[in-house]
């Protein structure tokens, strides 16, 4: 009989224990579980701590407009950016012709997973033309998918990969940051 209820006072206070830690503070470190899911393994990244943006494409260009006032430049290409991995960029800008200024918006598409991407407004003071090298500045705007409410800003060097302006090709390099 004595054991018994030994056995019960034991029981009781485990249940209260546990009862008691069900409703205490959880103190587990953010990075819990990270590397078991690549895909969690940036997102707490990014939106948990934010992180260093690296991204590099290359593609082809394409103007509209004869430049007696302004002309519009796109440029589509594929490459590899930090928490989209490979991914497709589109980035428009708008020269006023003569001018050194350019501005537009820039769109980051993941290939593997369509609906996260990145939107950044775009300028530059340096543009000679779409055949030299230039930098832009990049601030983002938001996304979607898993990064409908990122934030940062950076630096965009462009480099046309022609001389003569004989081919349409560029390559470019993004730096900067990237958070929530």
């Amino acid at each position: 009989m004595k054991s018994l209820l030994c056995v019960r006072q034991v029981l009781a206070l485990a249940a209260v224990t546990v009862l008691a830690a069900c409703n205490a503070r959880q103190n587990v470190s953010p990075n819990v579980g990270v590397g078991s899911n690549p895909r969690l393994e940036s997102t707490r990244i990014i939106f948990n701590h934010g992180g260093r943006f690296k991204a590099a494409y290359s593609g082809t260009y394409s103007k509209s407009g004869d430049c007696s006032a302004t002309a519009m430049f796109t440029y589509t290409g594929s490459g590899n950016a930090k928490f989209l991995h490979a991914s497709k960029e589109k980035i428009k800008v708008t020269w006023f012709c003569g001018s050194q200024g350019v501005t537009g918006s820039a769109t980051l598409t993941s290939v593997q997973h369509p609906r996260d991407s990145i939107t950044a407004s775009v300028s530059s003071t340096d543009f000679k033309g779409p055949c030299y090298g230039f930098t832009m500045s990049f601030t983002v705007t938001g996304g979607t998918g898993r990064l409908q409410h990122a934030s940062g800003s950076g630096t965009i060097v462009l480099n046309g990969l022609s001389s003569g302006c004989i081919s349409y090709s560029y390559s470019d390099k993004w730096r900067g940051m990237l958070k929530r």
